[in-house]
């Protein structure tokens, strides 16, 4: 079944696409977010995937040990293949490799698995940046996209830790204000993001609510 033939009646839940964070994948982002989703089952259900390009680890350590241990109490296991949504050519100027891969990729997730209400893009910002690069793809229509994607502009994102691309290949998708009401989360003391690039990405958004915390 296509978006274009799914229908989503008004008393049903609110659907939610949850993009996992860089060198993670959906088992783990799942076991972090159990808490929060279990207490919004009855209004909400939340759809993990994984991104399709696999890395290059360099420390893992501590994720493992977290999402290792809450796997055991639930009896779940983890696929330790690890993903993220693209990659780094150079970083000095910003070169990105497999982006293209993950938006087709959504493309389809979001054509035989949607809709979906909202998008949740999350951790080091490499998945607040996709929610973002995906609710300007739908609002704007942009080549990248493919003709086939039929699913509307989300009715909400949720972004934590997001930042905008400077591959001038992607700048583009900044230069229109973005309606997609959102929320923008990110850390004071982010050491990974910086916050002041989560503010940037915020300031697209013409709709936007902000919430920061003081720490990382």
């Amino acid at each position: 079944m296509t978006v274009k033939e799914t229908q989503r009646p008004a008393h049903k839940k609110l659907r939610v696409l949850c993009l996992h964070g860089y060198e993670q994948d959906s088992a783990i982002f799942r076991t972090k977010l159990r808490q929060h989703t279990d207490s919004l089952a009855d209004i909400a259900e939340f759809v993990f995937v994984d991104a399709p390009n696999e890395m290059q680890p360099y420390d893992t350590s501590g994720v493992d040990n977290m999402a290792r241990a809450a796997a055991v109490k639930s009896g779940e296991t983890l696929n330790r293949v690890i993903r993220g949504w693209y990659g780094l050519k150079s970083a000095e100027p910003e070169r990105v490799c497999g982006l293209e891969t993950s938006i087709a990729y959504l493309a389809t997730v979001l054509n035989e698995q949607g809709p979906f209400d909202g998008i949740f893009g999350f951790s080091q910002g490499k998945c607040g940046l996709m929610a973002g690069v995906m609710c300007a793809l739908l609002e704007n229509r942009y080549e990248a996209l493919g003709k086939k994607c039929a699913h509307p502009p989300f009715a909400f994102a949720i972004i934590a830790s997001g930042y905008m691309l400077s591959d001038t290949k992607w700048t583009h998708l900044y230069e229109r204000p973005l309606s997609t009401p959102s929320l923008h989360m990110y850390g004071i003391l982010d050491s990974y993001i910086h916050v002041s690039k989560s503010i940037d990405l915020c300031r697209v958004y013409s709709q936007s609510a902000e919430l920061s915390t003081h720490g990382g």
